[in-house]
């Protein structure tokens, strides 16, 4: 009986790879470890952590940045000049008020002590060249109020005195009569008696028109106003009637009553 001879075992080798013509030996027979990690491992690969990621770049934004518009910001800038300028045009209001009031008071002061002035004043510094008693130099001594008062009533009693109608003659008279005082009303009653026959026979209409009026003199109780009229003076009717005109004026003197001014005497030029 033969004895067996144990068999040594076989190495494993790894099978060299078959020689191809024009291929470098060396880098085929090159070894790579069977640790070692793959090149093109994917990340996360058992052996190896991944390496964070680089972050992204941030892409710039092509949006334009809303521009601010002027229109936006106008309408506080307008209200603030608005109000501004309502508070200047306020101020300026006020500030002439107060010159306006300040100018009343020193008015109606400088009155009250004309006023009084003229009261005090003696008999001999008067002015006597006509009707009307003033201080000299001064011939109109009465509020600026009275004095438009007295000359507009000479005004309105001029136009009912001068103008007539010989249709209505006698109611003329009495309508005149009523603006004088009484013994000026009857003189003037004597005078449009006189030629009330020659007025109605010639059939006679007078229209009078005041034109101007001013202050001569005035004093606290007297007033003597010019009245500057035109006069119309037409006689008869129909192709036969005639008109002339005449401008001419009157000086009045009117007296202050409890009826107001009245009508005490005229001189017409």
């Amino acid at each position: 009986m033969s004895r067996q001879i144990p068999r040594r075992p076989s190495r494993t080798s790894t099978p060299r790879p078959r020689k191809i013509a024009g291929r470098d030996e060396t880098a085929v027979d090159a070894t790579v470890p069977a640790d070692a990690p793959a090149a093109d491992a994917p990340a996360g690969a058992p052996g190896k952590p991944a390496a964070p990621a680089p972050p992204a770049a941030r892409k710039p934004s092509l949006a334009k940045p809303a521009a601010t518009s002027p229109a936006a910001t106008e309408p506080a800038a307008d209200s603030d000049q608005g109000s501004t300028g309502r508070t200047s045009t306020l101020l300026a209001v006020v500030g002439v008020l107060v010159v306006l009031l300040a100018l009343q008071c020193g008015w109606f002061a400088w009155n009250a002590v004309r006023d009084e002035a003229v009261s005090a004043a003696p008999a001999a510094s008067r002015d006597e060249d006509g009707p009307i008693a003033v201080p000299s130099g001064r011939p109109v001594v009465l509020n600026q109020v009275s004095v438009q008062g007295g000359v507009e009533a000479a005004a309105a009693a001029a136009q009912v005195m001068f103008a007539r109608n010989w249709k209505t003659y006698d109611q003329g008279v009495e309508d005149a009569v009523a603006l004088m005082t009484e013994d000026f009303g009857e003189e003037f009653r004597t005078t449009t008696d006189d030629v009330e026959a020659e007025f109605v026979r010639k059939k006679t209409e007078v229209q009078v028109r005041v034109v101007a009026q001013s202050v001569v003199r005035a004093n606290e109780t007297e007033l003597e106003a010019l009245i500057f009229l035109n006069q119309y003076v037409f006689r008869g009717e129909g192709e036969n009637g005639t008109s002339t005109y005449t401008p001419y004026r009157a000086l009045m003197t009117m007296v202050h009553t409890d009826a107001g001014w009245l009508v005490d005497g005229v001189d017409t030029k």
